[in-house]
């Protein structure tokens, strides 16, 4: 991960716990889990191909 990449993401970590401290413990774990959520749907689209290979029946074997 690159430098600025690392400093952009402890900003985000800083800024979610200052944004949970006035939170329950409950209401902070079901936040968090909600993010978790949306970061690893993110995450995994950000691996999906945006033009994946063409499979070519014809050719196999």
């Amino acid at each position: 991960m690159e430098n600025k990449t690392r400093t952009n993401l402890e900003i985000v970590k800083k800024e979610v716990t200052v944004f949970i401290s006035d939170m329950s413990r409950q209401e902070a774990a079901e936040f968090l889990s909600e993010l978790a959520d949306w970061a690893y749907a993110n995450s995994e689209s950000m691996w999906i191909d945006d033009e994946p290979e063409m499979q070519n029946y014809e050719e196999e074997e």
